[in-house]
Order: C-alpha cells, then sequence, then structure tokens
C-alpha cells in the first residue's frame, strides 16, 4: 500500500518515523506477515506468494503522471469533495 506524508499533516515527524520504519527491514518484515508483497529487496515474500513467482512491475512515464497532476486533483476533489 503507498504511504505519503500528507501537507496538512499535525504530526509530521511521527509521520516520517513511520514511513522510515514501513520502509526499514523490520517494517518490512511485519508488512509481510500482514500479507503484503514487500517493497524491499532482499525481503522475502510472504508464503501466500509461490517460490519463484516473478513480480513485474508496471512501466510509468512519471512525465506524463506529472503533466496531469493538477487537473487529476481538481477531478477527484469535483468527484469527491475538497
Amino acid at each position: 500500500e503507498p504511504v505519503a506524508i500528507l501537507k496538512a499533516t499535525k504530526n509530521p515527524e511521527a509521520a516520517k518515523a513511520f514511513i522510515d520504519f514501513i520502509l526499514s527491514d523490520d517494517g518490512q518484515k511485519l508488512a509481510v506477515s500482514q500479507g503484503y508483497i514487500p517493497a524491499k529487496e532482499g525481503i522475502p515474500n510472504p508464503s501466500w506468494l509461490p517460490e519463484g513467482t516473478e513480480i513485474k512491475l508496471m512501466p510509468i512515464d512519471i512525465q506524463a503522471v506529472l503533466s496531469t497532476t493538477e487537473a487529476d486533483k481538481k477531478r477527484f476533489a469535483d468527484m469527491f469533495g475538497g
């Protein structure tokens, strides 16, 4: 699952500490114990994922994403309030 620090957070230090933890080896092991696929290399996959399974990442064009960010935020706000 994605993690982020929101601009409006009331405790940015705690938010950063959480992200630092969840991306650490111990945090990734905790995530795996809850059934998530680790984001960090070297951490074994969860038991439900057959050994040797290759996980392919979707290609992403960062510039294309960035070029539509403002329009996407407006559309989201129009749909869900904001």
